[in-house]
């Protein structure tokens, strides 16, 4: 079975938020092929679980000053912080097809690929479920996230070539949240570049061919139709909204507000 490969280098994050939800919604309707996507963001970002309140997960005083992007994606999981020293890919297929429906089976399928990869560069990995993550001598090196829109499912990720631990524990509120039990984010995470692994494109084809063969399809090089672009241009305006940014925020304080009580008229 044939997808599409499309590798976007660097993007700006809240673009790519957009992007992925323009192809998914393709896909699902049958008018852009099954696709898998590798970005990288051109400056530092947060991607906010689409449930999660910013208040609870994120300093946003610090991202304000430091000018990081605060970017609630349309899929599930929790917060990430990311950089341009992450390989970011988006898996996204039809539902009913070589992706299962079950979530937690999607989660295997596809991360296999990621240990696959890992295993090929001669580290080795794990998919640790109970976390959405692939780790590695212990520690993580892939978190991932979920969605389903209009009959296409996405799983998104991250693979660590480096990390700015000292910023990340900046912005998050919770760096250890998404971790298997460690007094620090920098006990529990590890990098490529730790296990002396440096090459980004090396690291990119191998992980391509680790989805390729966990998938049981081989990809073709492409690059997005005028379609997509069109409505990923068209979503963005949502993506850099503050009301999309924070709505799960805005609905938590309408919640909390006091009704205002009828006046009787005598």
């Amino acid at each position: 079975m044939k997808w599409r490969f499309i590798d976007l280098e660097m993007i700006d994050g809240f673009y790519s938020a957009a992007l992925f939800e323009s192809i998914a919604r393709q896909v699902g309707s049958g008018s852009s092929p099954e696709t898998i996507l590798f970005w990288r963001v051109r400056s530092p970002v947060v991607y906010l679980g689409y449930h999660q309140c910013v208040e609870d997960e994120i300093h946003a005083d610090v991202c304000n000053r430091r000018n990081i992007g605060i970017v609630r994606r349309i899929l599930g999981g929790g917060c990430g912080f990311c950089d341009e020293n992450q390989v970011l890919y988006s898996v996204i297929g039809r539902e009913g097809g070589v992706i299962p429906r079950d979530i937690q089976s999607a989660y295997t399928k596809v991360l296999t690929g990621v240990v696959i990869a890992l295993e090929t560069l001669g580290e080795g990995g794990e998919i640790e479920p109970a976390r959405i993550a692939v780790y590695s001598n212990g520690k993580k090196i892939s978190g991932n996230a979920q969605g389903r829109i209009d009959g296409a499912v996405l799983i998104n990720g991250s693979l660590l070539m480096d990390f700015d631990f000292e910023l990340m524990d900046k912005v998050l509120k919770n760096p250890t949240k998404n971790l298997r039990p460690v007094p620090s984010a920098r006990e529990g995470m590890i990098t490529l570049k730790e296990m002396g692994t440096t090459d980004i494109e090396k690291v990119k084809k191998i992980l391509r061919q680790g989805f390729e063969k966990a998938l049981d399809i081989f990809t073709e090089d492409s690059i997005l139709t005028l379609s997509e672009i069109d409505l990923a241009n068209q979503l963005l305006d949502k993506y850099v909204r503050n009301d999309w940014t924070y709505r799960m925020d805005i609905k938590r304080a309408l919640r909390k507000k006091p009704a205002v009580p009828s006046l009787r008229q005598s």
